[in-house]
């Protein structure tokens, strides 16, 4: 008896696909990762049935989890803001396609994520190399909460929480909650960033504010950085991409874009204070994703830490909380495969 787990991590250009063949003692036999560009459901359609093709003819997943940039309504249906047209995709157009009926899950993308912090738990690797704590509380919380926060400060802005509740027969149980806290308008940190907000609102004509997302993105870094440029009385970019912006950061090559990408964590520390002071995540705050394996260095000199700290009423509290940065590059898709093996 085996069976064939599925993950999938549909991004805004690249979807990734893994699956996985079990025997009945949950041993792997096989494991199996594809790529490739999508932009519609007929490619991602397509896409799904080539690759269980090519793993084995014939052959029905057993379980299905997958994960869109977008706001999931009831794990049921997600427009994909990302793709031509921002199509609605649904859980029955997944089960068409030959997904499993009662055992298909659609997710936020950063559900996946929590779901691979998770994974990263069971295996013991969040006390391993992947892991890497950049902020230690001076004495151990005794708490009984064991939240955690998971974002993704990247080419977009990605939030989530894993909570644990204890029910009344002393059971502890998990649960992720995705979140889309990251479009919240944004106020300014101070009167250089309230001069920065200004005037990239003066190129917004119909936007009244700012949020989280507009600055914490690949976009973001971009405008921030031809802001700066164009304070400074410099020649602006508007072709430069944002990660030859956060690379000359991390080099200390280029001042201007150092100050862009420190106001980039700035502003991501400054959002995580806020979820943090709700969630109270005595068992870390995560941050993962690619931006933030490339700019580990960065980060941790950077003012990430001081401003998600930066509150006097409650910075004893926000001092309780481990932070941590995870340099594992597959999360989601491991986090997709966890879930399958875990929920579903």
């Amino acid at each position: 008896m085996v069976e064939l787990n599925l993950a999938v991590d549909a991004g805004g250009t690249y979807t990734r696909l893994k699956a996985e063949i079990l025997k009945s003692n949950d041993k792997v036999i096989l494991s199996k990762e594809f790529k490739q560009k999508i932009n519609s459901p007929r490619n991602l359609k397509n896409f799904i049935l080539a690759s269980l093709n090519e793993i084995k003819p014939g052959i029905k997943p057993t379980t299905c989890v997958i994960g869109f940039a977008g706001a999931v309504i009831n794990h049921y249906e997600v427009e994909v803001n990302n793709w031509l047209g921002k199509p609605l995709i649904s859980l029955d157009d997944l089960i068409k396609w030959g997904c499993p009926e009662f055992r298909t899950m659609i997710v936020n993308d950063m559900e996946l994520a929590a779901y691979g912090i998770l994974d990263m738990e069971d295996k013991g690797e969040l006390n391993s190399d992947l892991s890497l704590q950049i902020y230690t509380p001076d004495t151990p919380a005794r708490n009984r909460l064991n939240n955690k926060l998971v974002v993704a400060p990247g080419t977009g802005f990605g939030t989530a929480s894993i909570l644990e509740f204890v029910t009344h027969a002393g059971i502890r149980v998990k649960d992720v909650l995705s979140s889309e806290i990251q479009h919240i308008q944004l106020p300014a940190l101070d009167k250089r960033h309230a001069e920065i907000l200004k005037n990239m609102l003066s190129e917004r004509p119909n936007g009244n504010y700012l949020s989280y997302e507009d600055l914490v993105s690949g976009k973001g870094l971009r405008d921030t950085f031809n802001t700066i440029l164009k304070l400074t009385g410099k020649k602006q970019n508007k072709e430069i991409e944002a990660s030859d912006i956060a690379l000359m950061a991390a080099q200390g090559s280029d001042e201007y874009a150092i100050e862009a990408l420190d106001i980039f964590y700035r502003c991501a520390g400054r959002l995580i204070q806020a979820m943090a002071l709700m969630a109270q995540p005595f068992n870390g705050i995560y941050l993962c994703g690619a931006s933030t394996i490339n700019n580990t260095k960065f980060i941790q000199q950077s003012n990430f830490v001081k401003e998600l700290h930066n509150c006097s009423l409650r910075k004893k509290l926000l001092s309780q909380f481990p932070i941590y940065l995870i340099s594992k590059p597959d999360i989601n898709i491991t986090g997709g495969l966890w879930a399958g093996r875990n929920i579903l």
